[in-house]
């Protein structure tokens, strides 16, 4: 009788991979798509409770591909909408909201039986990060003199202006000041604050440098470490200024320094146009000719605003990196690792919940569930799988810099980084250095090839600036990566980058299940090479 049902069961097992293979096809709809899935899931799973009967047990390309289907954008989604909810308030590192998403993933991986890789036989690997908290109340002022008074402009929230996201307390007014790139580098022949006093004034500058690594790598990498925002600041408070109006978006970003009593926003097209105005000068052509002779233009602009940021800062905040572990059953190849990684942090409340659906809440989702299938299937790996969500990438890529510190695996036994950031919005695939190391690249645009068939396309990455990615510090370290992201339309129009915008309505969570099954499949295959 079982080997009567064994014989009926095999059959429909091909047919669910048949079933499988025609999930993309337009011309089936969708209704009849769930249907014809959970029938194939169905005849897999009796399939495999036929082989628990006595008979062989299933091989390895078979739990592949059931594991590989296991993988849904519905749970994908799920994993999404509980972290971007404001349970976890925006998951600013270091906060009290972000222990709570971190104990999320711990319990997650305890749940499908993943290892404790962390401090003390745990899943965290705790560090030091300061963070400061923006409350409502903040606002940007532009004060217009007139013959009997003044007209103020106040901006808008958001379209216009953001508060600095580790902006000190308090209220400032002052004139405004130019300042170029803010940058003091005598040995490039370079300063902005050369000609013009800025203490007890208001800074205008504009993020990163007067160049771009297309211009000329060489010279490129000597203004690098100018690019910094943590630089920046730190040199308007050493020439004496009070505040900051930083053409820098306007977006969110706890990516800088702290200074007790310098108060800062950043601002976008308009404030700078206003700014501008009656001066005598354009921004666009102003930058221009600072870009083509790398000469400073700095100088007075007339104009008067108030910033007032309401905030409070935490010197002593602790986060941490959520560490899970998957040990592949080769004697002589086990204690070589690949590491699965996104980071699970954003950015908290600017002074709006910045709820960080996309960024990074996608990437989280894609890693926990490639592990979650993993393990569920017992897929056999030669090689182990470190899954690590980062800590403060936000916060100037922190925990990333703590794990290579303190790596769990030696990193001369780390075979690679496979990092995934802001990977829930679009219809496309990006792999970031993908070119730069075809060895780590190439198994999983195969299984992209093989299975989904998506658009994906590799660049080469020079990492010759800041680092911006979790992935760029791995590979100033000399370890190949991989960083992938989603771009094109999503459901509801293009991402949204440091914004509260980055909700869930923006996501596209069939974009994270193809990604999730590449990975899957290409990740078995870089543990088994």
């Amino acid at each position: 009788m079982i080997l009567h049902n064994l014989i009926i069961i095999k059959p429909c097992y091909h047919l669910s991979i048949f079933i499988f293979s025609n999930l993309e096809r337009p011309n089936i709809e969708k209704s009849k798509l769930l249907i014809m899935k959970k029938l194939s899931f169905s005849l897999i799973i009796g399939y495999i409770l036929i082989g628990t009967l006595g008979f062989s047990q299933i091989n390895q390309d078979e739990k592949i591909l059931a594991g590989m289907h296991s993988i849904s954008s519905h749970d994908l989604n799920n994993i999404v909408i509980e972290l971007a909810s404001e349970k976890y308030g925006g998951r600013l590192t270091g906060s009290e909201t972000y222990k709570l998403a971190a104990n999320y993933l711990a319990d997650y991986l305890k749940a499908h039986g993943i290892m404790p890789k962390g401090d003390n036989n745990t899943y965290f690997q705790e560090f030091n990060i300061p963070y400061t908290e923006v409350f409502e109340g903040c606002s940007l002022t532009l004060h217009i003199p007139l013959k009997k008074g003044e007209i103020q402009k106040h901006y808008q929230y958001v379209k216009e202006f953001i508060p600095g996201a580790t902006s000190a307390s308090g209220e400032v007014s002052g004139e405004v000041v130019y300042a170029g790139y803010g940058i003091t580098a005598p040995e490039l022949g370079y300063d902005d604050y050369k000609d013009v006093d800025v203490k007890g004034k208001i800074i205008l500058i504009e993020r990163e440098i007067p160049m771009s690594p297309r211009d000329d790598q060489e010279r490129f990498i000597k203004w690098a470490p100018y690019s910094y925002h943590q630089y920046k600041l730190e040199n308007a408070v050493a020439h004496g200024a009070i505040g900051m109006i930083y053409n820098y978006g306007p977006i969110s970003n706890p990516n800088n320094a702290y200074a007790e009593g310098f108060i800062y926003s950043h601002v976008g097209d308009s404030v700078v146009a206003d700014i501008f105005e009656g001066t005598g000068y354009t921004h666009a052509e102003t930058t221009k000719k600072i870009a083509e002779t790398l000469k400073p233009h700095s100088f007075k602009t007339g104009k008067t605003v108030t910033i007032k940021n309401i905030t409070k800062y935490h010197p002593d905040g602790i986060g941490s990196n959520i560490i899970g572990f998957i040990e592949g059953n080769d004697s002589s190849l086990k204690d070589e690792v690949i590491i699965l990684g996104a980071h699970m942090d954003h950015l908290g409340y600017c002074y709006e919940m910045m709820p960080g659906a996309n960024d990074n809440a996608s990437g989280v989702a894609v890693i926990m569930e490639v592990a979650r299938a993993l393990k569920e299937y017992d897929i056999q790996l030669k090689r182990s799988i470190l899954i690590l969500s980062f800590g403060a990438e936000e916060q100037g890529i922190i925990g990333s810099k703590a794990y290579l510190e303190n790596p769990v695996v030696p990193l001369n036994k780390t075979v690679g980084l496979i990092n995934l950031d802001g990977v829930g919005v679009g219809d496309k695939i990006s792999a970031t250095a993908g070119l730069n190391f075809p060895e780590l690249y190439q198994p999983l645009a195969d299984a992209n090839d093989k299975y989904v068939h998506r658009v994906m396309r590799a660049n080469e990455f020079l990492n010759i600036s800041r680092p911006r990615l979790d992935a760029a510090r791995f590979m100033s370290a000399g370890i190949p990566i991989v960083s992938f992201g989603a771009y094109g339309k999503g459901n509801e129009g293009p991402s949204v980058y440091h914004q509260p915008g980055d909700d869930i309505d923006k996501i596209t969570p069939e974009i994270m299940e193809d990604l999730a099954q590449i990975i899957f499949v290409g990740i078995i295959e870089l543990a088994n090479k």
